[in-house]
């Protein structure tokens, strides 16, 4: 189905997809599982078909035909964890843990099944060399179907045609969103206002989508249109309003979503629970502990030395190269502001001529960026060497010694110049309130590319979500993002 599809019949539409993504889900886990079983009998007997001997059992099985059993039992589990929920493999959330709980529910059912029929032999080694690698080898397979989803996603296939109700600035910010993603498969077809919008005149998204109505006709709009996925702003109706929506759908083969209005929230710090009957949403506090602090302060002297000690050799041929290509230091040291607006030097490799700072005025009419920001994609003063340089992020490197020196940490807002802070309000002085960073939301999320109000939106959102399983994932986005120089001028 093409991100232009309309009309039609919606329902059998959704049925054939779900019936070949879910076939498409068990195959792969069927494959995943038997060549993790097949390889564990290689690590453990040098053999995929070493005889068991069971005991008791007279007739000869061999790791083979067990693989078969188990691999059968593993796929029941996985179902009964409901793993082939789509919805689920969608948002792609807590999945690592199911897979981990469906798998050792499988091998808890296989093993009390042998010891029912007293079928006593099984290698525990071979169990639990099987388990491990069975729940690799499912992520894995999970991991490549959801990447191939979101590659024929971004070619407009197999989105899901989604429908926003309400028209408030919570419904803007979903459909504005949805579009600049359509990996995640929502395409907004349209939008429903409220039943009191048009006299109001609170319209904030018909130039977007086009406006389909009012939320009294939702049921009809999403049987008429075909509708996929339908997303409630809840911010924009009464709870009553929300709760009557909700009913009017049940008996519709479409999926529903409210939105929380949480934008800058990971989903990890929320949990939805119930108290005396009320449904809650509870958002848990970060850490910003000194505890948590030297956990990260300590993990940034350890990576950030390690990678100087393995880099030296590469840093001493960028440095011939930019001494080979023009006069000046190997280092440039510029002036940034860091955590609580104290000043400090940040190093980088030299990427420009030795008078760049000079001619800047010169090239102020030039600026393409937003905001305090300067910005040019064919800034004269850059060199051939510096231009390689800041395409991969190299020149960045000098900054582990700012690391080291505690004026940095590994990830964490980019520290501005000195005068781009003179333009700061309060909003954006929140971005020093933590020590500032070499990479970040920044880097993997466009880099260059980014409007001055997006970079600090990014940044308050790593704020407020911080944590070092947070930092530890950044750092890995941050790889492919400086391999494919993601963003960079």
């Amino acid at each position: 189905m093409t991100a232009e599809y309309i009309g039609g019949d919606g329902t059998v539409e959704r049925a054939r997809r779900r019936r070949l993504l879910i076939t498409v889900l068990v195959v792969v886990d069927f494959i995943m599982l038997m060549l993790a079983t097949q390889l564990a009998s290689w690590i453990r007997f040098d053999a995929p078909n070493a005889p068991v001997g069971f005991a008791n059992i007279s007739d000869q099985f061999d790791y083979y035909q067990v693989s078969w059993a188990i691999v059968g039992i593993w796929l029941v589990s996985i179902a009964f964890e409901r793993l082939y929920d789509l919805e689920r493999l969608s948002w792609g959330k807590g999945e690592f843990s199911r897979v981990v709980r469906a798998l050792a529910l499988g091998v808890v059912a296989f093993i009390l099944f042998t010891y029912a029929i007293k079928a006593n032999g099984l290698s525990r080694a071979w169990t639990l060399l099987a388990f491990v690698l069975g729940v690799g080898a499912v992520s894995l397979g999970r991991l490549l179907v959801r990447g191939g989803l979101r590659w024929r996603r971004k070619r407009g296939r197999l989105q899901r045609r989604t429908l926003i109700v309400g028209s408030n600035e919570e419904a803007r910010t979903i459909i504005s969103t949805l579009e600049k993603r359509p990996d995640t498969g929502l395409l907004p077809v349209g939008c429903l206002g409220t039943s009191h919008s048009a006299q109001l005149n609170l319209d904030y998204c018909s130039d977007l989508v086009p406006s389909l109505g009012a939320a009294r006709d939702l049921v009809d709009i999403v049987v008429e249109r075909g509708i996929d996925t339908v997303i409630i702003a809840t911010s924009a109706f009464d709870a009553d309003v929300v709760a009557r929506m909700i009913a009017e759908l049940r008996g519709v083969d479409v999926s529903i979503h409210l939105s929380s209005g949480l934008f800058d929230v990971l989903t990890s710090r929320v949990l939805v629970r119930e108290v005396a009957g009320i449904p809650l949403i509870t958002v848990r506090g970060v850490s910003l502990s000194r505890g948590n602090l030297l956990v990260k302060r300590l993990f940034d002297v350890v990576v950030a030395s390690a990678i100087i000690l393995l880099g030296l050799p590469v840093w001493l041929l960028i440095a011939l190269a930019i001494k080979l290509e023009s006069r000046g230091p190997v280092f440039y040291r510029q002036p940034r502001v860091g955590q609580g607006g104290e000043r400090f030097g940040m190093y980088k490799f030299r990427s420009m001529c030795a008078d760049a700072d000079a001619r800047l005025e010169q090239l102020k009419a030039e600026n393409e960026a937003t905001g305090p920001l300067f910005k040019m994609k064919r800034d004269p003063r850059v060199t051939r060497v510096g231009r390689f340089l800041r395409k991969f992020s190299i020149d960045e490197f000098p900054q582990l010694l700012n690391v080291l020196a505690g004026e940095m940490s590994l990830v964490g807002p980019r520290p501005p110049l000195p005068n781009e802070t003179e333009a700061y309000g309060d909003h954006e002085w929140r971005r020093m309130e933590v020590p500032p960073g070499m990479t970040g939301l920044w880097q993997v999320s466009g880099r260059s590319s980014l409007t001055f109000d997006e970079m600090v939106h990014l940044d308050l959102f790593y704020i407020e979500n911080w944590s070092v399983a947070f930092d530890v994932a950044l750092l890995f986005r941050t790889i492919p993002a400086v391999l494919f120089a993601k963003g960079a001028y």
